[in-house]
């Protein structure tokens, strides 16, 4: 019998990704100002908006990623009748 050896399958990159926008979401939710200061409140929703921001940029660069490494195959094969 053949022997099927399994791939090790490493995930450096999306696991310090996914560091990174964990860390950006606490930080930003930490951050919270009294909700009586106008100012520090849109201060506060623009840093929100720009942790959103990364935050999908961030998800979209593992996604590609990981399709990348994976190489699905998009065909399908039809033989003959």
């Amino acid at each position: 019998m053949s022997e099927i050896k399994k791939e090790e399958i490493n995930f450096e990159k999306e696991i310090k990704y996914l560091d990174l926008i964990y860390t950006d979401m606490i930080e930003a939710l930490h951050q919270k100002p009294d909700e009586n200061d106008i100012e520090g409140m849109r201060l506060y929703l623009d840093n929100i908006w720009g942790v959103f921001n990364r935050t999908v940029i961030r998800v979209n660069e593992i996604k590609n990623g990981l399709q990348k490494e994976n190489k699905f195959k998009h065909e399908t094969w039809n033989p003959p009748a």
